[in-house]
């Protein structure tokens, strides 16, 4: 058994990560997923239900952005095992206040302060991962880590699409019993994690310095890739739902559907990875693949085939795009100072979401005026741009 761990570059600290961001994300994919479905049903009006998540998935990119400066700070002073107990004390507070009130406005705040754990926790697992975990192991490390994040994307959103026929309060209840049962296990498997050293007192603008040239190209490649991603990531449900009239368990389905398909890939992706001199081809390939499920949304349903089937492919598409995730990962990792990695990885993250936390907004612009159809592909046209420079200006090193 020991030696499957070894091989999965898994030991008591990733252990210890690997369950409290299981049990969180289970929490949140309760609910998250039906988000939208539930404020075109609170409001009664798709164009306001596509306004509300406009503004939230706005909010939600720059609490993001500032979440994750916030996670690289608390774990380079304080250590990843404290940085990942604070990662869950916005979503107590989320949970309290969307069970609380039954606004628009306050289902929009709740739901902030419920998805900003990820941001909070992301330095922390990173700097985890890069110091407990050998360098040849540390891209099937990142692969096991994603598929303990993908595990709930699968399970959320089966049992999510279930429960929402009693009531979205009944997704919420739920989501606070697996966030309880996270803490529990936080208090419990936290404590085996090794004392991190003494921390580096150096200045954002000294730290953003050090980041290398390729990982700044890489981060701008990112951003155009992600503004083109945000036009459809959190439209897809109501498109789904409103306009192409699928139930919201049949969403659910195709959620878990892309969760399952990506789960399936990190595996032999890592170890393919992890024995490979060039890993820019992964993550080449979860670049075009992110670009094109705008394109895949919109045309397929109109191919003729079955609409359930088209959607399907779709999202399994959708799921396949997450080949490079851990590889990229990897890359960020290992190009980062190790005095200030946990810092330069928040910064990194942080800069990324506080830069395309626009786009929903001007997605929102665009359904208004254009159609969603267009809207995606304006999406999938912004993507290629980001496509085209990460593969023509990025070199991405082991």
């Amino acid at each position: 058994m020991r030696r499957v761990g070894d091989w999965l570059g898994i030991n008591r600290a990733t252990l210890g990560v690997l369950v409290v961001v299981g049990g969180l994300g289970l929490s949140e994919e309760l609910w998250r997923n039906f988000l939208s479905i539930y404020l075109n049903v609170k409001t009664g009006d798709l164009a306001k239900a596509v306004g509300y998540m406009g503004i939230y998935s706005f909010l939600e990119n720059l609490v993001e952005g500032l979440g994750y400066f916030l996670g690289g700070t608390f774990a380079h002073r304080l250590g990843p095992r404290v940085a990942l107990a604070i990662s869950a004390v916005p979503m107590t507070v989320g949970f309290t206040l969307l069970l609380s009130l039954h606004e628009p406005w306050a289902i929009v705040i709740g739901a902030l302060l419920l998805t900003s754990w990820d941001p909070l926790s992301v330095p922390a697992t990173f700097e985890v991962v890069d110091s407990e975990v050998a360098a040849n192991r540390r891209n099937i490390a990142f692969s096991v880590q994603s598929m303990q994040k993908r595990i709930p994307k699968i399970i959320g959103p089966l049992i999510g699409g279930v429960v929402f026929a009693i009531g979205y309060w009944a997704n919420l209840w739920l989501a606070v019993g697996v966030l309880a049962a996270s803490v529990i296990a936080q208090v419990t498997l936290l404590g085996r994690m090794k004392p991190t050293p003494e921390p580096d007192p150096m200045p954002a603008r000294e730290v953003l310095a050090s980041i290398p040239p390729d990982l700044k190209r890489l981060l701008t490649a990112e951003i155009l890739l992600r503004w083109g991603d945000w036009f459809v990531r959190d439209f897809a449900a109501l498109y789904v739902v409103a306009v192409l009239g699928r139930s919201p368990a049949e969403y659910g389905l195709l959620a878990s559907l892309t969760a399952f398909t990506a789960l399936l890939t990190y595996i032999p992706v890592g170890k393919l990875a992890d024995r490979s001199s060039n890993m820019k081809p992964f993550v080449g390939i979860t670049f075009v693949l992110f670009a094109l499920f705008p394109f895949s949304l919109t045309l397929l349903p109109k191919t003729g085939l079955p609409l359930m089937t088209a959607l399907c492919i779709t999202f399994v598409l959708n799921g396949l795009r997450e080949i490079g995730e851990p590889a990229r990962k990897a890359a960020i990792t290992a190009g980062m100072p190790p005095r200030i990695r946990a810092r330069a990885v928040g910064l990194y993250w942080g800069l990324r979401s506080l830069f395309f936390c626009p786009a929903p907004l001007a997605a929102v612009w665009l359904w208004s005026h254009v159609g969603p159809e267009w809207t995606f592909l304006t999406g999938g046209a912004i993507g290629l741009c980001g496509t085209a420079w990460f593969l023509l200006r990025v070199r991405v090193s082991k």
